[in-house]
């Protein structure tokens, strides 16, 4: 798992200036929700907003996990200060254990950077409307790999 993590990470550093992402970065912290909490290390890509609103995509990885469980979004900004930053959203969830069969979700991202270049605090909050309105947080350190700015 931790082999993977580090090919994905080497290979988007590698490929950042290809990428049609406008933000690119790794986090590491834990998934808190409705069972046991874990650590988890995602890879998390953003494209270039339109109208305050941007799509994006995660890779999360647990330490029990070889393959990734997938999100993606669309995510509109509604408070973007230079002490913090939240969007809220909608998107699928595509989890390993079902196969990567999607599942809708709403989502809401709180970024707040850190006095370290590049390095922030994000917070994930997201529930599952049609599964019983499971939810998951997740609080980490991310480390910017690409930014387009």
């Amino acid at each position: 798992m931790l082999r993977t993590a580090l090919c994905s990470v080497a290979l988007a550093t590698l490929c950042a200036d290809i990428t049609t992402a406008q933000r690119l970065s790794v986090d590491a912290g834990l998934l808190i929700g409705q069972f046991p909490s874990v650590v988890v290390y995602e890879l998390h890509g953003d494209s270039p907003p339109f109208h305050a609103t941007r799509a994006s995509f995660t890779l999360s990885w647990t330490n029990d996990s070889y393959k990734p469980a997938v999100l993606t979004e669309a995510e509109r900004t509604i408070l973007d200060t230079k002490a913090v930053s939240t969007g809220v959203g909608a998107g699928l969830l595509w989890l390993e254990a079902n196969d990567y069969r999607p599942y809708p979700m709403i989502i809401s991202t709180t970024f707040v950077p850190v006095p370290l270049p590049r390095t922030g605090i994000v917070a994930i909050a997201l529930t599952q409307p049609f599964q019983n309105f499971d939810w998951s947080v997740t609080v980490a350190l991310s480390v910017g790999l690409y930014s387009g700015r």
